[in-house]
């Protein structure tokens, strides 16, 4: 039985003003053809999952409960209390799903990344199935096509080919010259956040690796899984007990870096990390001047190259312009060069102080 587990968490600042903390980037339309957490479920559904499980802040349960209707699956909402990172999120699913479906594979990726192939995605995940019924931990590597500073990266063991490769070792976002010499190694993939494993293993390997948090959860994991994820002021009370209780670690960290029997699958389905608005271009066509945009109806580029457009209902023109984002959300608009992308946190700090 497969169950995924779509991580929703976090406001995603560095692509605002559309994703704020009142409505995330994975409630945004940003490719023209849903929103990102529709669209992540969709593309799901060649694995025939049971149901989906989606884990992300309380205020936003409401808002994921929308995006599982327009897709026809059925699921479930698990609601933080608080962030506490990827390891806390797949705890809560695994303890959840122990007691529901206690003979589940578990498929853990992000609500908000962009994937252009959904077929070879789906075939990927199949074989990530297959392998975790052998007890593997599987993680997708995406094959590099350039040096990227801002992903993680897996290592293969050294001379191991084919569709599934031992993991050597997990590495931290290299500089430059680190990331040139892992993609011409041919031996390193891009860490896409996206894991299968039984429901059982993982939660053993929480019990031999990350104790601390197995102990936590174990009132959670006494119960029913209605009252796990029940939103009752009493069980609220609780996980925010739980939660406040843990450290704040990234299921790589906890686990994935220090288990054994962990299998790497590379991949190329498109796969996009939606973290900047530069690398919000991955996931729209260019024009013949290279500009871009989700809404076509409310964007006009005149005389301009390299440019992108993101609007939710105004019309927006740029003219004689070249390399730049303008990104419109409500009230909001965000005009920025696109190699300034990764400043777009201080705007949000100085809208935060007004």
């Amino acid at each position: 039985m497969i169950i995924p587990v779509i991580m929703a968490g976090g406001a995603g600042t560095r692509l605002w003003p559309m994703s704020n903390e009142d409505k995330p980037k994975q409630f945004h339309n940003m490719s023209g053809h849903g929103t990102l957490l529709e669209e992540t479920i969709n593309r799901l559904k060649p694995v025939s999952p049971e149901e989906v499980v989606i884990v992300g802040a309380e205020k936003y349960e409401n808002l994921s409960i929308d995006e599982i209707a327009k897709t026809g699956l059925k699921g479930t909402i698990l609601s933080e209390p608080m962030p506490k990172n990827t390891a806390a999120a797949v705890l809560y699913a695994a303890s959840f799903l122990q007691k529901k479906y206690p003979e589940s594979i578990m498929i853990v990726l992000p609500a908000d990344h962009f994937i252009r192939n959904n077929q070879a995605f789906a075939d990927v995940l199949k074989k990530g199935v297959d392998l975790a019924e052998s007890g593997s931990l599987v993680t997708i590597g995406v094959t590099p096509d350039y040096p990227e500073t801002g992903y993680g990266y897996i290592k293969g063991v050294d001379g191991a080919e084919g569709n599934e490769i031992p993991v050597d070792k997990f590495v931290e976002k290299p500089n430059l010259e680190t990331a040139k010499k892992y993609v011409a190694s041919g031996n390193y993939f891009w860490n896409s956040g996206i894991f299968v494993w039984k429901t059982s293993v993982i939660m053993s390997k929480f019990r031999e690796l990350m104790p601390a948090h197995f102990e936590a959860f174990k009132p959670l994991m006494d119960m029913d899984h209605t009252k796990i994820s029940s939103t009752s002021d009493d069980i609220k009370k609780l996980k925010a007990q739980i939660f406040s209780s843990i450290e704040s670690i990234s299921i790589d960290y906890g686990i994935l870096e220090n288990a054994d029997n962990r299998m790497v699958i590379p991949a190329e389905f498109g796969w996009a990390d939606l973290g900047s608005w530069k690398a919000a271009d991955d996931i729209l066509d260019a024009d013949s001047s290279g500009n871009r945009t989700q809404s076509p109806d409310n964007s006009i580029f005149v005389k301009s190259e390299n440019c992108t457009v993101f609007s939710e209902g105004m019309r927006i023109a740029v003219v004689g312009a070249s390399n730049i984002v303008v990104v419109q959300s409500g009230n909001d608009i965000l005009v920025i060069d696109k190699e300034s992308s990764q400043d777009v946190r201080a705007v949000v700090d100085i809208v935060r102080k007004k």
